[in-house]
């Protein structure tokens, strides 16, 4: 994004915490305050350049894709201006049946750690279907097998470090082995990849690999690749992390048609955004930041959402994070923070140089 623009984001989410936190409880006035909040987003999107989808055969559906993202975002501020047990009301606007809280709907899956074939096969249910065309669809926004491995590993990490927060992450040796990583992750992750593959869609390369040794790979050289990267991992760490804590703090159980819908939405917004990641890495200076924009926005929205209606929430546990958790993802954020600023201020004078 352009400097004006992130000074733009800035200012604008810093005024939407301000009076989004501000709970006087007063219905009307919350409503009223959410459908200026969500016209002014709308109108601040329709501010930046806009910018065409991957395919050029399918320019209508992608900017179809492009604004449906943008009016759930409008629906995520008009939430954020309610209090929690309004905003867990409206949602019966859209399923009758909600409203109730979701601790009975999401259940465990370390019941029963014996490795039998009963065991197995009871897994098996709808989640794990979910589970298994997120990651079909994460290929078909990522691209880049290295980088889908690494983070198909890596979610594993984060279902460890949160499972005494999210009950739901608690999963079985083999749940994590077999059903997750062998198949449910491994095998769908290709099958995304050689669909995208067959159907003549670009192939990303995030870390900047060619033909180059491990040590001479861009991503630890060039800025601009180490920060693609690592927003990348950032942003679905995220994404990931917000979906299970909406459920929860908006008491939307697990089948609800909803959970479809946002991963529906979040595939067109992912397309896009990191198609216009990857045409700004290559070297596109006229390249737009509008999707990526609406896809920080999305993050920032849902993130702001699990916090702020943390109160009598579904199925989470109110309990500390321990040390051994907490310190080495503070320290990966801020050793990479640390490294990114260091790598640009070295790309940044060895630019210099060359100009001279």
């Amino acid at each position: 994004m352009r400097y004006q623009e992130q000074i733009l984001f800035f200012i604008s989410a810093c005024t939407l915490i301000y009076f989004a936190y501000e709970n006087d409880y007063d219905n009307i006035k919350n409503r009223y305050r959410g459908v200026w909040g969500g016209i002014i987003f709308i109108c601040m999107m329709g501010s930046l350049k806009s910018y065409d989808g991957p395919i050029k055969r399918f320019q209508g559906f992608w900017r179809f894709m492009f604004w449906l993202g943008v009016c759930y975002n409008a629906f995520l501020i008009f939430l954020i201006f309610q209090n929690e047990s309004e905003a867990r009301q409206l949602m019966k606007l859209g399923d009758d049946s909600l409203g109730r809280s979701v601790t009975k709907d999401m259940h465990t899956y370390d019941d029963n750690c014996d490795f039998e074939l009963v065991n197995i096969v009871d897994n098996l249910d709808h989640y794990f279907l979910l589970h298994c065309l997120n990651w079909f669809l994460l290929a078909f926004l990522l691209r880049d097998a290295w980088l889908l491995n690494f983070w198909q590993i890596f979610d594993e990490v984060i279902e460890l470090s949160w499972q005494h927060i999210l009950p739901h992450f608690r999963e079985c040796w083999w749940d994590h082995v077999l059903l997750d990583v062998l198949i449910g992750n491994t095998l769908f992750v290709f099958l995304g990849l050689w669909v995208s593959k067959k159907l003549g869609i670009e192939q990303f390369d995030w870390l900047g690999r060619k033909d180059k040794s491990f040590t001479q790979w861009l991503v630890w050289h060039d800025y601009k690749y180490f920060a693609a990267a690592f927003g990348t991992w950032l942003a679905v760490t995220i994404n990931f992390l917000t979906g299970f804590f909406l459920m929860n703090q908006l008491w939307v159980p697990p089948k609800c048609w909803m959970v479809s819908y946002r991963l529906f939405v979040w595939f067109g917004m992912g397309v896009l955004s990191w198609q216009e990641q990857w045409n700004d890495l290559k070297g596109n200076q006229d390249q737009s930041g509008q999707c990526r924009y609406l896809v920080v926005w999305t993050l920032f929205a849902e993130t702001f959402i699990s916090i702020k209606f943390l109160k009598d929430a579904g199925n989470i546990q109110y309990v500390d994070t321990p040390y051994y958790i907490s310190i080495p993802w503070i320290a990966t954020m801020v050793i990479s923070s640390v490294v990114y600023l260091i790598m640009r201020v070295k790309n940044k004078r060895v630019q210099r140089v060359k100009v001279k």
